[in-house]
């Protein structure tokens, strides 16, 4: 661990509420506390590559922080040939840090570092790339039990591939997670840290419950740990001609077209389906819904 590194972990332990599940997005940037803390760590063990913050004469104070170092590891970040939206969420993430932290002396903006946020609106929908999910899952059913039940809840409430696994593995130990009609995720299976409740239909209700069935009742392979089984569910669904990112968006736009139709106004359903995708921007829904 470098001094930086140090030196953010104990400050952010005194930012009190970014240790709490349910802590506000941050006041300067749409991203949540624990977006933040994973990327000031990222930040924090990169520095020392772009000499910011590590030097023996700056003694790890980052207050010392100004426009000249940001400028420094944006251009280190490109050289590592990541992406502008990539960047521009490092930087906003680091922007908050510092406001938190009382250093408001960042005032370059992502134009002044050459950086743009090109948002693609395109149909990245199962159907759009021609494929029957039904198809799928009945592949998998027949040649792969733990692909077939995360693959299957996936396709019921658009989870992302951790919260699949953790879902499917919680499915097959037969714990209940449906409550009052809502598919219940805890913090620790999601990307933000923050638990969530999807509303389902009746029809994905039943859907989900015989599927409880099944999981408890097959032989669910319980032998890899999370990032194996997160890697074995990415690479077994991509060498089948598609991703979850697919999933999530075909379930994004029926759950859509389905508050439209209970006669919810557009922004209130964007709202509703951001939510339930685990996002909190109506602009990200839109990338999901091919640009409607």
């Amino acid at each position: 661990m470098t001094k930086l590194e140090y030196k953010i972990n104990q400050e952010l332990k005194e930012i009190e509420h970014f240790h709490k599940m349910d802590a506000p997005l941050s006041v300067v940037s749409n991203k949540s506390d624990h977006d933040i803390r994973q990327d000031m760590r990222r930040i924090s063990h990169d520095a020392r590559n772009y000499d910011i913050g590590v030097t023996a004469n700056r003694k790890a104070d980052i207050g010392k922080w100004s426009n000249a170092d940001i400028e420094k590891m944006v251009s280190y970040y490109k050289v590592q040939w990541l992406k502008d939206a990539t960047i521009i969420n490092y930087v906003s993430s680091l922007r908050s840090f510092l406001n938190e932290t009382g250093r408001t002396n960042i005032n370059i903006s992502n134009s002044e570092l050459g950086l743009k946020r090109e948002i693609e609106y395109k149909d990245k929908s199962l159907n759009a790339k021609g494929v029957d999910i039904n198809e799928k899952l009945q592949y998998f059913k027949e040649k792969d039990t733990n692909v077939y039940v995360q693959l299957k809840i996936a396709s019921i409430a658009g989870l992302r591939k951790e919260e699949s696994v953790h879902a499917g593995l919680a499915l097959s130990k037969g714990y209940e997670i449906v409550k009052n009609g809502r598919l219940e995720l805890k913090g620790s299976w999601c990307k933000n840290g923050r638990p969530r409740e999807i509303k389902l239909s009746s029809e994905k209700l039943k859907e989900l419950a015989e599927l409880r069935k099944y999981a408890m009742n097959c032989n669910y392979d319980t032998g890899r740990n999370l990032k194996q089984e997160m890697n074995h569910l990415g690479n077994s669904i991509k060498n089948a001609g598609f991703n979850m990112h697919a999933v999530r968006h075909s379930v994004a736009q029926e759950r859509y077209a389905e508050l439209i139709n209970k006669d919810f106004n557009e922004k209130t359903a964007k709202m509703a389906v951001s939510q339930e995708l685990g996002h909190n921007r109506d602009y990200i829904t839109k990338v999901y819904l091919g640009g409607k």
